[in-house]
């Protein structure tokens, strides 16, 4: 009488760990798989930051040469850069005005 209990006991043990199997190889597979995608994401960040990094050493470049640039000009024509300021101060001081009287009639 024993006998029909152990093997439904072992029966259902063993489906019972057959399940456990597929389960865990399913989690396995799922496992890999985010870990693929989070791998490649990494690489892409790694990438995206190499290439921000260079464009940046390439802006201080060239500010460098623009800097360079302007003063070897105002030291070649003090006058004209003199102008220039000039020219550009009463034009900012011109379009803060009327904004300032628009803002005052409004």
């Amino acid at each position: 009488m024993n006998k029909p209990i152990e093997t439904f006991t072992d029966t259902a043990n063993n489906a019972f760990n057959y399940g456990i199997d597929a389960a865990s190889g399913t989690m396995h597979k799922a496992i890999d798989s985010a870990h693929g995608a989070v791998n490649k994401m990494a690489n892409g960040a790694n990438h995206a930051a190499d290439a921000i990094a260079a464009k940046g050493v390439q802006l201080q470049h060239m500010q460098r040469q623009l800097t360079h640039s302007a003063k070897t000009q105002a030291r070649t024509h003090p006058l004209l850069t003199l102008g220039i300021v000039l020219a550009g101060g009463a034009l900012l001081s011109y379009w803060f005005s009327r904004r300032n009287n628009g803002n005052d009639a409004g």
